[in-house]
């Protein structure tokens, strides 16, 4: 597989693909088009040629995805760290800082508080950073950033969300590029440490938003059109002075920041490395709040003058760049279209093509295959078909809505990604997900409906039973993947309200009498650990953990809140920190949000010592693993 990522196999397939596609696309509308049902054939022959321009620009972003290294890294640069924040709790924001203050070049962090909470001022002043609040919330992030600008003086300012932990190199791995004096901004990948989140795939091991993070970025680099995606990333204060600060007039001002950028002459730098961490979106509600607003954001910016194909000052290849990524929320369109075309052959027996079963094989097969091929080579490893058209498929019904921005202009509010799950998480997923379920059921009636027909000809009487066959099994293929979405959100659970952090981590347990217990830490958070132990633990006891960090031994009272026997003879012990001091704490937070996500993915687990090294309370062990 790894000879499709090669840049000259994975270009030698896409031009084949592009070749396929326009003989199919030929034929289509030369020999196929059905006069008798023109509006149903047009229809379909639109998203087809819509795909068609979809795959032309996604070549394009992704014909050389190299990242060029940055230039030496030059001292003395005076950095300033904008940490804005609403209304997320004080646990995240203390992560946030800690990592900010783990940051190795000299800076200045500043919490930019649009709540205006004492507790977060409080907070700021423990941790020592600066604390900003404003008198209003006018323009929201936007407004926020903009406030701090006004109150600092930093050449360089480094922008993280709430939820986002810097790591310690983030400037010595990126300050190097404003070398060069027209960079006006360095954008750095969105990765994330909560890996059971709405976006991520059951294993972990890949998210939504890794295909353009890792492939269409980096390939945006090529045409300096990477574009600023708000954190993490560092930003000239010249460049935002020079376009008159961070855009207010959209709700995505990220983006419509570049495009001022771009047009005044600034250059952009994708840096493709993972030098930050931040929180995932939990909950499908929370998934679609946060694409929702980026689809707004996107229609806002579409129908104003800065419209990327119309403004002054940006390259042809920027243009198309810009285009391609905010053509995305249009792919709703075409996904709705293929959706329902099956169903309404199947319902009424009108075909939306004349076409021989032989012929069109002949055509649509390499058109399909080698396209495929051509997508997956140059994704690069990242782009999975079936995980993305699950999730595209998802996306839909908020991309039509959002859509309507477009032609129908109204005041939109900036809302902020949530950050939590609460107990009416489920129900509202539930309604959420109501036209996918009307979908479902209008493609299993229509599945149902052409067995009938085929049978009876209950609604319809099929003249091409060959192409029927063909449509059954599409409309089958698109119940599963739809399907599969709707079941992959209402499968995950949200009780956790702190993200539990797997580890392999040795520790041990100490009672009060002073009998210890080697264990493994499994998982941690910032307010417990799961443990793997030999010897049974009594409930309820309390025990002091250490835990054996990589920078020394970290010791934290604990309260044993279960103990269950394993399969394999040991035990799973469940522990919930007591009282820890701030030092323990900003030691335990550096460790969870800092070091863990920075580990390798494959690394090996511990195992456990054997039986007989230790164990609290053995007279009561019976009791413990009850």
């Amino acid at each position: 597989m790894k000879l499709l990522y090669r840049p000259a196999v994975a270009r030698g397939l896409a031009l084949q693909a592009a070749v396929a596609m326009v003989c199919y696309l030929s034929w289509r509308l030369t020999a196929t088009i059905n006069r008798q049902a023109i509006a149903f054939s047009v229809l379909l022959l639109c998203a087809e040629l819509q795909g068609f321009g979809n795959f032309l620009l996604f070549i394009l972003m992704t014909w050389d995805t190299k990242t060029r290294p940055p230039f030496a890294l030059r001292d003395g640069l005076s950095v300033d760290i904008f940490v804005p924040t609403y209304n997320e709790d004080l646990e995240l924001l203390e992560a946030t800082i800690a990592g900010c203050n783990a940051v190795t070049y000299p800076h200045t962090t500043y919490l930019l508080d649009d709540g205006r909470r004492t507790a977060v001022k409080e907070l700021a002043l423990r941790l020592g950073c600066r604390y900003l609040a404003r008198p209003d919330n006018r323009h929201a992030k936007a407004g926020n950033l903009n406030h701090a600008l006004q109150h600092s003086s930093g050449e360089f300012i480094v922008v993280l969300d709430a939820d986002t932990v810097p790591q310690p190199e983030l400037l010595d791995h990126t300050l190097g590029y404003f070398t060069d004096e027209r960079v006006a901004l360095v954008q750095l990948p969105q990765e994330f440490y909560n890996r059971d989140s709405m976006q991520h795939s059951a294993n972990g091991e890949w998210h939504e938003q890794e295909l353009f993070y890792r492939v269409i970025q980096p390939g945006k680099n090529r045409w300096n059109a990477a574009f600023w995606c708000g954190s993490p990333s560092v930003v000239r204060r010249a460049a935002l002075d020079d376009v008159g600060g961070v855009a207010t007039e959209t709700i995505t001002e990220d983006i419509h920041t570049s495009l001022r950028l771009h047009a005044r002459g600034w250059k952009t730098v994708y840096h493709d490395e993972l030098l930050a961490y931040g929180i995932a979106p939990q909950t499908f509600n929370a998934f679609a709040l946060q694409r929702k607003r980026w689809a707004q954001g996107t229609m806002q910016l579409l129908r104003s003058r800065e419209n990327p194909l119309i403004v002054p000052g940006l390259t042809l290849a920027q243009r198309l760049n810009y285009l391609a990524s905010m053509a995305t929320y249009f792919d709703a369109f075409q996904k709705l279209i293929y959706l329902i075309t099956p169903p309404l052959i199947l319902l009424s027996g009108v075909l939306p093509l004349h076409a021989s079963v032989r012929a069109f094989a002949g055509f649509w097969v390499p058109y399909f295959s080698l396209g495929m091929l051509a997508n997956i080579a140059l994704g690069r490893g990242y782009f999975h078909y079936w995980r993305v058209e699950r999730y595209n498929l998802l996306k839909m019904f908020t991309f039509l809505q959002a859509s309507l921005t477009l032609f129908w202009s109204r005041p939109l509010r900036f809302r902020v990604t949530p950050k939590r799950a609460d107990a009416s998480v489920g129900s509202l997923e539930r309604r959420q997900l109501g036209p996918q379920f009307a979908l479902l059921a209008f493609m299993a009636i229509a599945a149902c409906a052409a067995v009938f027909n085929l049978a009876w000809g209950l609604t319809a009487r099929y003249r091409a039973p060959g192409l029927i066959g063909m449509t059954l099994c599409w409309a089958l293929v698109n119940l599963g993947m739809v399907g599969l979405g709707v079941r992959e959100v209402l499968s995950r659970t949200h009780a956790r309200q702190n993200y539990r952090f797997p580890s392999s981590l040795s520790a041990r347990l100490t009672d009060q009498a002073g009998g210890t217990l080697a264990v493994i830490a499994d998982n941690l958070s910032r307010s417990g650990a799961s443990l793997r132990s030999r010897a049974p633990v009594l409930p309820a006891s309390e025990v002091l953990l250490r835990l054996d960090l990589p920078e020394g031994p970290l010791a934290m009272a604990a309260e044993v809140l279960r103990c269950r026997p394993r399969t394999d003879g040991g035990h799973d012990l469940g522990l919930r920190f007591l009282e820890i001091s701030p030092a323990e704490q900003m030691r335990l937070l550096r460790f969870l949000f800092v070091a863990l996500p920075r580990q390798e993915r494959g690394r090996q687990p511990l195992t456990l010592p054997p039986t007989g090294q230790g164990s609290l309370d053995r007279g009561e062990a019976a009791a413990a693993s009850a």
